[in-house]
């Protein structure tokens, strides 16, 4: 039997990132040897992943992951692509299920540049991928990016990007959900983004209190939830503000590095500055995001990028009078309202695409002649769209 090595190295990313592996894990564990690696870094134990992924864990070091030869590599961290031999087939699965108003002109392609294969359930983070790969291959083709030294694994090469349906997600509410809410508790969710990945003075983190304001001349007895990244909580200046905030009674940390589910499940709406767990948020529960992308910042190219791809989809607010509207109005709305503007949504980042099971069992086998590619970038990023023309020619 075959063997499939996947390898989680999300720093502290917990359960959380741990379960991008599962779908790809319960896809192929059948079928071929699955053998999964994790790092020290990962803030879950081997004996939690063990029981969480159910089978065998094998705690790592990256050196381990450079002596790889000739295999399939299927990673949650887009950093391990660095380490990998240049002989092994290799998967990322991108975090999150729509694209994000990043800073990074290049849409992190100085990572995901080393990748065989990208899997994503978004469309339009399939759209910025791409624009990101591009730009960055053609700038490294004329020499106005660097390469860095001693890898040895080449960042210009053919990378497919491969569709799937949202791999941590339920089933599409094909109904409104019974929500179970009461006039007297209105629980707000606060969810930035990791440090550093908005534009300046983009984040939430540099807004809070003209959001936490705002909410709060709509809805008086609203309390709120703050959950900073992961990693964020180690930063001097994210310990000061969580004792700031923590002085609130109305305002509560959350610092148990849970799962987002049980997050998503307390809150009545989520405001985030470009997290995709925004989106995560609305696919879990049918419930609605506020993403608050201060005016001004459209000027950078993903960003603006961006609010093109979301106007008319996801609530966008873009100052502090946009925000007291949003909030008011989200009180107003009927489940059905609800539910039809998450299923707007829902079609149109995901219509047609088809399930992990499928998927990645199929990706494994053809690799780059995968049916559910959607589009590829050469190795001088150039961009190949169409290889999906529509969905019945994946079950062909």
């Amino acid at each position: 039997m075959k063997s499939v090595y996947l390898i989680s190295n999300v720093d502290n990313g917990g359960k959380t990132y741990l379960e991008y592996l599962l779908p790809a894990l319960n896809a192929l564990r059948h079928q071929y040897n699955c053998i999964v690696l994790q790092t020290s870094i990962t803030g879950v134990s081997k004996l939690e992943a063990e029981k969480f992924l159910g089978c065998a864990v094998e705690e790592v070091r990256l050196d381990y992951i450079e002596k790889l030869k000739s295999q399939i590599v299927i990673s949650n961290d887009a950093s391990v692509g660095k380490f990998l031999d240049e002989s092994n087939f290799s998967i990322f699965i991108a975090h999150g299920n729509v694209g994000m108003p990043l800073k990074d002109v290049y849409y992190c392609s100085g990572w995901t540049s080393y990748w065989d294969a990208i899997v994503s359930s978004s469309r339009s983070l399939f759209d910025l991928i791409k624009t990101g790969l591009h730009l960055y291959r053609q700038d490294r083709g004329a020499l106005r990016l660097s390469s860095e030294p001693d890898r040895l694994r080449t960042d210009l090469r053919n990378t497919s990007a491969v569709s799937v349906l949202p791999i941590k997600i339920p089933e599409v509410f094909s109904a409104p959900p019974e929500f179970q809410c009461t006039s007297e508790e209105y629980v707000v969710g606060l969810l930035p983004t990791q440090i550093g990945i908005c534009p300046i003075g983009a984040s939430l983190f540099e807004n809070m209190e003209v959001v936490v304001n705002s909410v709060k001349s709509q809805i008086p007895h609203a309390k709120f939830i703050f959950r900073p990244y992961m990693t964020d909580f180690e930063r001097a200046h994210v310990k000061e503000l969580c004792e700031q905030l923590a002085r609130y009674p109305w305002i509560s940390i959350d610092d148990t590095r849970g799962s987002s589910k049980d997050f998503y499940r307390i809150c009545d709406t989520i405001i985030t500055d470009a997290s995709s767990g925004g989106v995560s948020f609305m696919l879990n529960t049918c419930k609605l995001p506020i993403y608050y992308v201060p005016v001004g910042h459209d000027s950078n190219p993903i960003v603006k990028a961006w609010l093109d791809q979301m106007e008319g989809l996801l609530p966008i607010a873009k100052n502090g009078d946009e925000l007291k509207d949003m909030v008011l109005g989200f009180t107003l709305l009927t489940s059905e309202q609800k539910h039809f503007i998450y299923k707007k949504f829902y079609d149109s980042e995901y219509s047609g695409l088809h399930h992990p099971d499928e998927v990645f069992l199929e990706l494994v086998q053809n690799q780059h002649e995968s049916r559910f590619r959607y589009c590829a970038i050469d190795s001088f990023g150039g961009v190949h769209d169409g290889l999906i023309s529509d969905p019945e020619r994946a079950r062909q």
